[in-house]
């Protein structure tokens, strides 16, 4: 049986469109919390799944983040005021129920031998200044054989990997360590044996973007054609996940450029990779999970990290570019059920830049001028069937200093600063 849930819509025009979108998904939603699968007018399986969460967040710094707080990276590194007192260094909190999520899985459709799925999931951290703007988290169709599966839509970039990922009750889920990433691509997923699958995928962007001239933008990567190549081979059985990864990424950061000669058409082109490998084992209530990734310009991870300008042709304007080189690692455990205890530990480094960049001020980077970041984190969970409590203190700090552009790039004169986060999460679940 359906329950409608009767919504109000204002008269204000600006609104009306996002409204009548909420009335739509309430509409559904309200259908799947009384029946948990339902079919839908073309005999399509249904099933609703999501949960409503409250954080109350206290940190001792500013913060690099998103999500209006909830994403905390890094701190913000000082700056100072005429008292030379550091106008970052503020303490703040926050309560926020933007994390709420819903999502709705389809099946029941087969089409020449494959079993046709689709999955759709939303929250409301797309806005900012607490506007809880609905956002698009997943959205693709699957197609699944005996042996291999086709997907194609947005979900997570294949280096975030699925089957290892931090438990985390933050919402970055490991950031700045670990891969934050949901983009449009194709995937094929092929099982070679009862234990062992070949992932290939071509990945565009368009939410987790690329910096460039013109600020953060995925024309870069789309003005180069190629899409994001991806390969990865993982083993897994019943305690056991392993695998490695290679991602090749192609940008094109200008179409034209002008120097003392004119204007000219430009097709300079930033060639980068990335490697990983990763494990998790897991033994009755005890699990363990480890990655490690080399990035080569992965900023539209979420990532600190980009690229700089090598050279500027004074008659043309033509640039060359060079990558930053970063090293991304995190281990994570976890014990028990009902309470659960668990520590994450993460830590970045700075690598420098392939070759000698022309000036601190051509980096086309996130914090560019930190040279390491590591942050401990341990958390308390209990859990009572659909319910959930948590509590998750972080320390982060991060590094900073000055971009050598005689050393390719390495930080010099450097100094800590650190933020203390303590987070506090109720969430039901269903």
């Amino acid at each position: 049986m359906a329950y409608w849930i009767i919504a109000v819509i204002t008269t204000n025009q600006k609104y009306i469109s996002m409204k009548r979108i909420f009335v739509l998904v309430f509409v559904l939603l309200s259908i799947g919390v009384f029946s948990q699968e339902v079919k839908t007018a073309k005999k399509i399986n249904m099933q609703f799944s999501g949960f409503v969460r409250n954080d109350f967040i206290i940190d001792t710094r500013r913060n690099v983040d998103a999500c209006d707080h909830l994403l905390e990276l890094y701190p913000k590194k000082p700056v100072y005021d005429s008292n030379g007192e550091d106008i970052n260094a503020q303490a703040s909190a926050t309560f926020l129920n933007i994390f709420t999520r819903f999502g709705t899985r389809f099946s029941g459709l087969e089409l020449g031998g494959a079993k046709v799925g689709a999955y759709v999931e939303f929250d409301f951290t797309g806005g900012s200044g607490k506007t809880n703007s609905l956002r698009f988290r997943h959205a693709y169709t699957q197609f699944a054989w005996e042996k291999t599966k086709l997907l194609f839509g947005r979900t997570w970039h294949p280096t975030f990997i699925e089957k290892v990922f931090p438990s985390t009750l933050n919402e970055n889920t490991g950031l700045p360590f670990q891969v934050f990433n949901r983009s449009p691509q194709l995937r094929v997923t092929h099982q070679l044996n009862s234990n062992l699958d070949l992932i290939a995928a071509a990945v565009y962007q368009v939410k987790y973007m690329n910096f460039g001239p013109n600020g953060k933008s995925y024309q870069y990567q789309q003005d180069a054609l190629i899409p994001n190549l991806h390969l990865q081979l993982q083993y897994y059985d019943a305690n056991w996940v392993v695998g490695a990864a290679f991602d090749w990424k192609s940008i094109q950061p200008r179409t034209s450029t002008t120097g003392t000669g004119g204007t000219f058409v430009t097709s300079e082109k930033l060639n980068t990779v990335a490697a990983l490998v990763y494990l998790k084992y897991t033994k009755d209530k005890f699990q363990f999970k480890a990655k490690t990734m080399y990035g080569q310009n992965v900023s539209e991870s979420l990532f600190p990290g980009g690229y700089a300008v090598v050279s500027i042709d004074s008659r043309t304007g033509a640039e060359t570019y060079t990558p930053t080189n970063h090293i991304y690692n995190f281990v994570n455990f976890t014990y028990g059920t009902k309470w659960r205890v668990g520590l994450f530990a993460g830590y970045l480094k700075n690598l420098g830049t392939s070759e000698n960049p022309l000036a601190t001020s051509l980096f086309y980077a996130r914090s560019a001028d930190m040279d390491a970041c590591f942050r401990v984190s341990p958390q308390l969970i209990y859990t009572h069937k659909n319910f959930m409590f948590g509590w998750e203190m972080s320390l982060t700090t991060a590094t900073y200093g000055d971009i050598n552009v005689s050393d390719k790039g390495k930080i010099t004169n450097t100094y800590d600063v650190t933020n203390f986060r303590n987070m506090i999460s109720i969430a039901y679940k269903f």
